[in-house]
């Protein structure tokens, strides 16, 4: 009798334990999907922003994913006179360095082949609006380089165009 007993407060007890989690549940489950909106909201934000400044800086390529495709050393662009009377040129090289994951790649590609003459007039339209004192100057440089990318990249269309880089830069 006495197991009998001890074995009826058991499952009384578990009834108990029972009907206490089902109300546990019921009490906690709006407040946990209250809260599980919250952080799909808050990573959703952070997911835009993420991809806001990717977007800035061109994405995020690999180094072993970019191909450059490199310009031979231009012509001398004339500089805008700085008042005195003398006439200074600048002389560069160009290198492009395109995604190779971008879908538009092939294309870009052989539209770069054909129309070397293009990325060099748009080089030519970009640098010679400044002047011989600015051209020196390094942060006109990134400026030029931020203008002429842009350009590229309306010109053609694309977002293969990741970068470019200058070599040779030389101001007389």
């Amino acid at each position: 009798m006495r197991k009998n007993l001890i074995t009826v407060l058991i499952l009384a007890i578990c009834v108990i334990n029972l009907v206490l989690n089902i109300i546990l549940f019921f009490v906690l489950m709006p407040s946990a999907a209250k809260t599980n909106k919250l952080i799909s909201d808050i990573s959703e934000v952070l997911d835009i922003e993420l991809a806001s400044q990717k977007s800035e800086n061109g994405g995020d390529v690999d180094v072993a994913d970019l191909a450059p495709f490199q310009l031979e050393q231009g012509n001398p662009i004339n500089l805008v006179s700085d008042g005195s009377d003398k006439s200074h040129v600048l002389q560069y090289g160009l290198t492009i360095n395109l995604d190779k994951k971008a879908k538009d790649y092939d294309k870009t590609q052989s539209s770069l082949e054909q129309s070397t003459a293009a990325v060099y007039d748009m080089a030519r339209d970009t640098i010679g609006q400044y002047t011989y004192e600015q051209v020196k100057d390094v942060d006109v440089q990134r400026e030029i380089k931020q203008k002429l990318l842009a350009s590229l990249k309306e010109y053609y269309g694309t977002e293969c165009i990741y970068s470019i880089n200058f070599y040779n830069w030389v101001a007389q």
